[in-house]
């Protein structure tokens, strides 16, 4: 089969479950690779022809120059940490398969979303912090390192962030760190030495906003429990007891999102702000943020990003 859009993703992206869905409906050829399968394919990749074909359990493939669209969806293959180390073979195995997404650069006459340099790059939570306030843009005041002095300089509580997602693994557990507040007289040496951080002012009240970007168009809800701001992280919070509202955003603040995506290359962007006495405040963009939990048929963004990787939109 030739292959009009390839996804590289997980089997546990419930966003990519939705646009796959939509594809098959509007039957459009797709070639879906999940990082946790690779070894069941048999992949053969010709640059010099730019050309793949792959051999699996559901048929044979043929992605060429021609492929309409690529859907980047796990461009950080690598972030995954077991909590025991990794054998020989399998630190080559991961290295590898790593090295040969880059390689799917190849297809660069393809629709990308998202390109994979640019996603590197937008992930980096200093350089989209550094772009959002070159484009007007509030943000935090924002300290990231490991120098317990500068970040008890802060006054005013403070909220403490990973530079990267933090996923790791204890036994069968798989962990995950989620945004802190505390005061900054409690960030000793001791504790902050080891590892560098993200420290930022807390903003309260706050009310937090998730905007979805998809090509030219724009998604904006905004986040509460029980018709109330949430003080702490709302990704803690019982997803049953989170609501979703669609809201307008000022022309500007709308504006700048839109630029910000386009700034870093990207052609999807999950920006997290917050509205905090009366000022529209950048906190991060999550160039393969996950949107799935959002949908519903009034906010059809798979079907937005479907017509995108087609070429309708």
């Amino acid at each position: 089969m030739i292959v009009d859009i390839l996804i590289i993703s997980s089997i546990y992206d419930f966003s990519t479950d939705l646009v796959t869905q939509a594809l098959e409906k509007a039957g459009v050829n797709y070639l879906r690779l999940n990082k946790e399968s690779f070894t069941k394919y048999r992949v053969t990749l010709i640059p010099e022809d730019v050309l793949m074909r792959v051999e699996g359990p559901s048929g044979s493939f043929t992605v060429s120059d021609s492929v309409l669209s690529v859907f980047y969806r796990q461009p950080v293959f690598l972030r995954n940490t077991p909590g025991e180390s990794l054998s020989l073979k399998e630190q080559l195995i991961r290295s590898q398969w790593m090295a040969f997404l880059r390689s799917l650069s190849i297809f660069k006459n393809a629709r990308w979303m998202n390109w994979p340099e640019s996603t590197y790059l937008a992930e980096t939570k200093a350089y989209q912090l550094m772009q959002a306030h070159e484009l007007g843009f509030n943000i935090p005041k924002t300290k990231i390192g490991n120098n317990a002095i500068e970040f008890q300089s802060f006054s005013g509580e403070v909220i403490i962030k990973s530079l990267d997602t933090v996923l790791l693994r204890e036994g069968n557990d798989s962990l995950f760190t989620y945004s802190t507040v505390t005061q900054p007289h409690r960030l000793r040496d001791e504790e902050v030495y080891e590892v560098p951080m993200t420290v930022q002012e807390y903003l309260f009240p706050k009310t937090d906003i998730r905007v979805t970007v998809v090509g030219d168009n724009l998604f904006a809800v905004k986040i509460t429990s029980n018709g109330k701001s949430i003080d702490e992280d709302w990704r803690i919070i019982s997803r049953d007891k989170v609501e979703y509202t669609d809201i307008l955003l000022p022309h500007e603040v709308k504006s700048s999102c839109q630029c910000l995506v386009k700034e870093l290359g990207l052609s999807f962007g999950a920006i997290d702000l917050i509205e905090s006495n009366g000022k529209y405040i950048f906190i991060e963009i999550n160039p393969t943020g996950e949107w799935g939990w959002i949908v519903t048929p009034e906010r059809r963004i798979d079907t937005c990003i479907t017509e995108w990787l087609t070429g309708e939109s």
